[in-house]
């Protein structure tokens, strides 16, 4: 599925909204700073397009993936999968 970021200047603050293909809204944020992508969940914000996969974001990637591969158990593979769905899942401007 893809994500769109979309982003309405009010005032001083910028408001961002991710929006799937049929339109609706998945998340929401009202921040002063530019963002350029983001999580489609919201949790991560990006203010250059190189910042994905690095810091926080980068380090909860490489700790689903290891994870992932290492645990052999049916229930939790399929939560690190999903993680790592949502850590994926990008949104851009």
């Amino acid at each position: 599925m893809k994500y769109k970021l979309n982003k309405t200047v009010r005032g001083k603050k910028i408001e961002y909204t991710v929006t799937d293909e049929a339109g609706n809204i998945i998340s929401k944020r009202i921040s002063t700073r530019d963002y350029v992508a983001c999580t489609a969940n919201g949790a991560f914000y990006f203010g250059r397009l190189d910042l994905i996969g690095k810091g926080d974001h980068g380090r909860l990637l490489k700790i689903c993936k290891g994870e992932y591969t290492k645990n052999g158990t049916s229930e939790v593979n399929k939560m690190y999968e999903e993680r790592l769905k949502e850590l994926n899942s990008i949104a851009y401007l």
